[in-house]
């Protein structure tokens, strides 16, 4: 069927409509697709991490020596100043003679009064002496003395508690005869004194006043036994009671010669008073100049002109020929990587101007209120100088982690925490598309390029955005290349 030219010029423009709605349509999504951030990405991979570390170490003394002097000395002149050397008999610094003169002699006029007066104590001491070992004498012989009349005391009542023991057994005896009917001894008859007779030799009434008689008897001795016993017990420990105190009298005289004996302690002062101005003495002969007892390099200065000395080392000093170590600090976020014995690898400029390099080990490291740790190394075979710097590095292997990611896909911050951007497939209104979305992690271990982290929603084939064209936000749409 032939079209007329109506329908011929129809579909010619539905097809250049067409046509123009292609073209626009492709324009309009080169525009859209224009417009969009360019990414890469980057999936994770396993791997360990290499942490270097650098630092700069400073070569210094091991052991330190101190220059003494006296206390209280006007400093008039220092030959030296930290840093520098000085060899065996360097004068290091000089007193003010005048000062030191006056010291001299106010040590002197010091030292005679302290003799005078010892010799006062002494003299009175000698006059007490006599009379406190006389003391000591005359307590010894009141204990002896007192030792022998208490001794005869308790020999005396012993001797009467047995007699009055005896009375009172004879007594028994001589009633248990007279109750078996038995006839009375000549020494019975002394018990029957005073009116007593036998029972057979008066009637009832004279029976019964005779047996009251002996009982009152009986009781007159056992109370006279009982009164002995207890002179007895009193009397030893009278003695117990007065020995002690003249014991105690005796310790007390022999205290008084202990304490003049202890007088010793002002004559030893005086020694020492005298010792003192014999070493000022001497420093006033070199005409008031402290030398030096050894070579070595000064570390600290401590004397000042115009002050005085004070109690302690006036000058600290070094010896090059002595031990050495090297001293680094390092920052706090590396604290996680060394432990002690930890080998670093030194390079340094030898004094004559080559360079050398050796591997130190690390001895000492403490770690300070802020974080940062200070360590002490030994400085190796290298002959190096005390005050040089020299450079420390350590390159230290972490353990395999599962997720590693360039150090550059990681956005945020400690305190807001740290995330990355994933690209992901999305079907939109020009078709499928790709769009990011914000994921937090936690970071395990980081370098400058490589991290180390950890999330639920990060897998093997996970597209972590590695750059960007533009500043992302979550939910943007990209271009990924």
């Amino acid at each position: 069927m032939s079209l007329t030219k109506g329908k011929k010029a129809a579909f010619a423009g539905f097809a250049i409509f067409l046509i123009f709605m292609a073209v626009c349509t492709v324009t309009a999504k080169g525009i859209y697709r224009s417009g969009l951030a360019k990414v890469t990405t980057q999936t994770p991979y396993g791997s360990s991490l290499v942490h270097e570390i650098k630092a700069r170490g400073t070569v210094k003394q091991g052991q330190e020596y101190g220059v003494y002097t006296e206390s209280g000395l006007r400093v008039s002149a220092v030959a030296v100043r930290k840093g520098e050397y000085f060899d065996l008999g360097t004068p290091l610094f000089q007193v003010d003679m005048s000062d030191l003169h006056s010291i001299i002699a106010a040590k002197e006029l010091e030292i005679q009064k302290l003799k005078i007066l010892w010799a006062e104590q002494v003299q009175g001491e000698q006059k007490t002496d006599s009379e406190r070992r006389t003391a000591v004498v005359r307590s010894r012989e009141d204990y002896e003395n007192i030792l022998r009349e208490t001794d005869g005391r308790i020999e005396n009542c012993r001797q009467a508690l047995e007699g009055a023991a005896q009375e009172l057994a004879l007594y028994d005896q001589y009633l248990a005869k007279i109750s078996q009917g038995g006839s009375v001894s000549g020494s019975d008859t002394e018990n029957s004194q005073n009116g007593y007779l036998a029972s057979g030799d008066m009637g009832s009434e004279g029976a019964a006043q005779l047996e009251y008689g002996q009982q009152e008897k009986r009781l007159q001795l056992l109370q006279n036994l009982t009164s002995c016993r207890q002179a007895l017990e009193e009397a030893e420990r009278s003695k117990e009671t007065t020995l002690q105190a003249a014991s105690r009298a005796i310790e007390d005289a022999e205290n008084g010669l202990e304490v003049l004996s202890a007088g010793g302690a002002e004559e030893l002062d005086i020694a020492y008073r005298e010792k003192e101005l014999y070493r000022l003495k001497e420093l006033a002969e070199k005409d008031g100049w402290i030398y030096s007892e050894a070579p070595g390099r000064v570390t600290e200065c401590r004397v000042a002109v115009g002050e005085r000395t004070q109690d302690g080392a006036g000058i600290l000093y070094a010896q090059d020929n002595g031990k050495k170590v090297i001293e680094a600090v390092f920052e706090k976020e590396y604290g996680r990587y060394l432990t002690q014995n930890t080998e670093f690898s030194l390079n340094a400029v030898l004094p004559g101007g080559s360079p050398a390099s050796d591997t130190v080990v690390m001895n000492y490291m403490e770690v300070s209120e802020d974080g940062k740790i200070y360590t002490e190394m030994s400085p190796g075979s290298l002959d190096l100088c005390i005050g040089q710097n020299v450079e420390l590095s350590y390159r230290g292997q972490t353990e395999r982690f599962s997720t590693c990611i360039p150090a550059e896909c990681i956005h945020g911050e400690e305190q807001g925490g740290y995330y990355v951007y994933v690209a992901e497939e999305r079907e939109g209104i020009l078709g499928t598309e790709w769009k990011v979305r914000k994921v937090f992690v936690t970071i395990l271990d980081r370098t400058d390029s490589v991290a180390a982290v950890e999330s639920a929603e990060i897998g093997g084939d996970t597209r972590i955005v590695r750059t960007s064209s533009k500043e992302l936000a979550d939910g943007d749409t990209v271009r990924t290349l």
